[in-house]
């Protein structure tokens, strides 16, 4: 048994469609070794197979901003403390294989799927033509110790860094700062948690761009690590930026399925 990280999959439905099955099938396969969750609610009465169930309110469950919520606070990943890493796992991803121990000792602090710039030539915003720094949350290692340090600091660092200004030159500095100034001034000891549950934008832009502001030894990878570990998006561009080579899981709404049969791999 692998103690060192546990799969965690949060799931707020009473069924599972067959995509989510299929999902469901992959990380039974792959993760065989590891303690496995299911995070729900406890009025939801579904369960899984090797899962056991860990509980929070439901209000965590009802729309994206109770889930965002649920994902920038202490008490999630104190629930998770006997281990050193979560995985992450949704039941859109598929995954592929289990290596896991070459980022658990990467001392990696948060990894996930980079996103694809999409190109303005094309009218169907389908085509990519380059890969912006993120890390998706849906598939994601998570180093818990780190996770609960950025969330109860009691100090902010300076605002401006690469990683904040990349994501304000998409999102906007207005909005930042304000809450910047807001964190800072703010009475409470964790300025961390402040911060991400006020801010505008999903839980997984919190960890990739402004976690570092808590916690100086706060790590994330390069985008090539981030791609070789998850693709989020056009299967055959991310498999090209990555040297043809397969990732550990595939995550989001693509045809990955057609993708993969194409290369004759079965899963």
């Amino acid at each position: 048994m692998n103690d060192k990280v546990c799969i965690v999959t949060p799931f707020h439905k009473s069924n599972l469609n067959e995509y989510e099955k299929l999902s469901l099938k992959t990380i039974q396969k792959h993760f065989k070794n590891e303690k496995k969750f299911l995070v729900t609610f406890d009025e939801n009465k579904i369960n899984f197979p090797n899962f056991e169930r860990v509980n929070f309110r439901k209000k965590f469950f009802e729309n994206i901003q109770g889930y965002n919520s649920l994902c920038t606070s202490i008490e999630f990943y104190r629930s998770f403390l006997d281990f050193e890493y979560m995985l992450i796992c949704q039941l859109d991803v598929i995954v592929l294989n289990n290596n896991l121990n070459e980022y658990i000792f990467g001392n990696i602090s948060y990894i996930g799927a980079p996103t694809g710039k999409k190109s303005p030539f094309d009218r169907s915003r389908k085509k990519l033509w380059g890969r912006r720094y993120f890390c998706n949350g849906g598939f994601s290692l998570r180093k818990i110790n780190d996770f609960i340090r950025v969330l109860e600091s009691s100090k902010v660092d300076y605002p401006f860094n690469y990683l904040t200004i990349y994501e304000c030159l998409k999102s906007g500095f207005y909005r930042y700062i304000k809450l910047y100034i807001k964190t800072f001034l703010s009475k409470g000891n964790y300025k961390g948690e402040f911060f991400a549950k006020n801010l505008y934008i999903k839980e997984d832009s919190f960890w990739t761009y402004f976690a570092p502001l808590f916690y100086k030894k706060y790590s994330l990878p390069t985008i090539d690590q981030a791609n070789s570990f998850c693709f989020d998006g056009n299967p055959e561009f991310f498999f090209k930026m990555n040297k043809y080579k397969l990732p550990m899981a595939l995550h989001g709404p693509f045809d990955y399925l057609k993708f993969l049969e194409k290369l004759n791999i079965q899963i």
